[in-house]
């Protein structure tokens, strides 16, 4: 059997991309962190951290990593069965801001009320969000791939709809004569970052070539602000965007609205807690909060 301090340290190393973060975690030293994996390495006979800037595991290191976060979850819930008063266990999730800014906290309530669990969440772009749940940094994600990884589940949870968006003052500058390719190319869009191609693909639909100038506002309400503010307009969720009915006009009024499938991905073998919260959202009291948030629009 591995050593424990080995494998928890494999685990740190690859969730904080850092020998020196990891040490400080671990309340050990670079040399001493440095020296377990070195360690480990040799006990299993293959490399598993990458020594590049930054740090990476390698394919066999993520397997391992991954092995070690279920096992952690596990013991939280065996600890928690006979010392109910010990730390409150933590499930690590990732998700879309604009799921986390609009359904998520009603869907989840009931959940949250049940059980003496905590929830972090790191928000990442819809199509992104697969790529944490395979490193193994968190335990489950919502994001719009439909594809499901090995040693994981998948499921269907609902749609978010989305229209483009802009301020009346925004729209009597740049779309007054027209909403054409040459307006589109002059008018500012507002991202929530690099890899969000909502934009792109709603464009591609449409027959246009998404070229405009752009901002990155990596916050959902952000960018909800930013369009009403005239500084540029975006794709935002009919939900938020209904709740600035005097402030924001719809750019392509006559388009079909965009709507994004949302999947759950979680652990096989993630625990009862993981599963109960999967059952609360594949309940009915999920689709209808959902179905609510995309009833709304300007």
């Amino acid at each position: 059997m591995l050593d424990y301090r080995l494998l928890e340290a494999l685990e740190k190393v690859g969730t904080l991309g850092s020998f020196e973060r990891a040490a400080n975690a671990l309340g050990i030293t670079q040399s001493a962190i440095s020296q377990r994996i070195s360690t480990l390495e040799q006990r299993v006979g293959i490399l598993l951290v990458k020594r590049d800037r930054p740090v990476a595991l390698t394919d066999v290191g993520l397997e391992i990593a991954k092995h070690v976060s279920k096992v952690k979850l596990l013991e939280n819930e065996l600890i928690n069965v006979y010392n109910p008063d010990s730390s409150i266990p933590t499930l690590k999730i990732v998700m879309n801001a604009d799921s986390l800014s609009t359904w998520w906290h009603d869907a989840t309530a009931p959940f949250l009320k049940q059980h003496n669990v905590a929830i972090e969440i790191i928000t990442e772009d819809q199509s992104q969000g697969l790529a944490h749940l395979q490193e193994g940094s968190v335990v489950a994600c919502i994001c719009s791939t439909e594809k499901t990884l090995s040693g994981t589940r998948s499921h269907y949870i609902g749609s978010m709809t989305y229209r483009f968006y802009c301020s009346p003052e925004f729209h009597q500058s740049y779309f007054s004569s027209a909403i054409d390719q040459q307006s589109l190319n002059q008018a500012p869009a507002v991202l929530y970052g690099v890899k969000d191609k909502i934009h792109e693909d709603a464009f591609t639909q449409m027959g246009l070539e998404f070229s405009s100038p752009r901002y990155l506002c990596p916050s959902s309400i952000g960018m909800v602000k930013q369009v009403a503010s005239g500084s540029a307009y975006g794709a935002l969720p009919t939900y938020q965007a209904a709740e600035s009915t005097s402030e924001l006009v719809d750019v392509f009024p006559d388009q079909a609205a965009i709507e994004i499938p949302l999947y759950w991905h979680y652990w096989r073998e993630g625990g009862e807690l993981l599963e109960r919260l999967t059952d609360v959202l594949l309940s009915k009291n999920t689709r209808n909060v959902l179905q609510a948030s995309n009833s709304l629009s300007l």
